[in-house]
């Protein structure tokens, strides 16, 4: 009894598409807040700068079921409300090399919890 899992039988495949093609992992520069962001039907990324010594030891991102809390070495860069409901358990952060240039990136990605398009990544 209760093997889990169990998903909808297929029925994601049958869901509308929420996002029009223009917003489907487009890049939303936020240079102002210091971070780009894109989203797709089940997830947002935020991607901030950070200089190659940077290490997963001196990240700290608080999830919130609507809200986040990102920081680097004691400097919080973003905090406030996101832009929808988040799914806790899909959340999750990495460093990586920058695909633009020299430098890394920390990229954080939050798990939606609906389908529809968020108009802003994180309110201050």
């Amino acid at each position: 009894l209760g093997s889990g899992g169990g998903g909808g039988g297929g029925s994601a495949a049958a869901a509308p598409q929420m996002i029009t093609e223009e917003m489907n992992g487009l890049d939303i520069d936020n240079k102002d807040a210091g971070y780009k962001w894109s989203q797709t039907d089940e997830e947002v990324d935020i991607k901030f700068a950070v200089s190659s010594d940077i290490k997963a030891k001196n990240v700290k991102v608080k999830f919130g079921r609507n809200k986040i809390e990102v920081k680097v070495l004691d400097k919080i860069l973003v905090s406030g409300e996101t832009g929808g409901i988040v799914t806790l358990d899909e959340c999750t952060y990495t460093i990586q090399d920058d695909k633009n240039g020299g430098g890394r990136e920390l990229c954080v990605t939050l798990g939606k919890k609906d389908e529809y398009p968020w108009s802003f990544a994180v309110k201050e």
